[in-house]
């Protein structure tokens, strides 16, 4: 029996689903504010239970998207992976957008914070360009304009006119990743799933201590 196991949790919905062979025997969509550290373990069990627990391979949303919400994802699946003794993959999220033909050309817009935008360009199970980070609605705008391709976004809140608003699919995800060869699952094995980072992270220097600060005793 081949079962795929696909998570996505790069938005504010997760999403779960079992494909075996060519039908999905479970599906769920569950809601927790980008957080799904806890309500992601009950459509797991279901998930587990769907399949007699033997899932032949799973496969996780990278992103973009909620940072948290994928790493919570991306570490559900591999402990799954390591107690069950099943290859584990990660596909981008918005490869697996559920308004699109699968093997089309279409660009991704979202939201990628302090007041900036990414477009990235999808095709297949793969990134082909980006994601590029636009700092100003201006420029975004002239990146929209000489595009001819279905334009689509997972962000609620993103209002640039032409734009296609959907969501990622757990079960289009099951489908690509079954529908991979040997070799592209043997490469994609050999990277461990990580989000798709958007920027370098931001960190800061320690503050020095206050003169006022009390000494300690030697």
């Amino acid at each position: 029996m081949n079962a795929t196991l696909a998570i996505d949790t790069s938005t504010k919905e997760g999403r779960v689903s079992v494909l075996i062979e060519n039908n999905i025997t479970f599906n769920e969509v569950f809601t927790s504010e980008r957080s799904h550290n806890s309500q992601i373990f009950a459509p797991l069990k279901e998930a587990l239970m769907s399949c007699n627990h033997a899932p032949s391979l799973i496969v996780v949303g990278t992103g973009p998207g909620s940072y948290t919400g994928i790493r919570i994802g991306i570490a559900a699946g591999l402990g799954l992976s390591m107690a069950l003794k099943t290859p584990i993959i990660g596909i981008p999220s918005i490869c697996s957008a559920e308004s699109t033909d699968q093997n089309s050309l279409y660009h991704v817009i979202g939201d990628a914070r302090r007041e900036s935008w990414y477009v990235a360009s999808v095709k297949g199970h793969q990134i082909i360009s980006g994601p590029e980070l636009f700092e100003s609605v201006e420029s975004l705008n002239e990146k929209i304009k000489i595009k001819k391709e279905e334009i689509i976004s997972f962000d609620e809140t993103l209002s640039f006119p032409g734009i296609e608003k959907t969501n990622p699919c757990a079960q289009k995800l099951a489908r690509i990743a079954a529908e991979l060869s040997n070799e592209e699952i043997k490469e994609l094995r050999s990277v461990p799933p990580e989000p798709i980072y958007l920027r370098a992270p931001f960190i800061t220097q320690p503050k020095k201590l206050g003169k006022n600060m009390p000494k300690l005793d030697s």
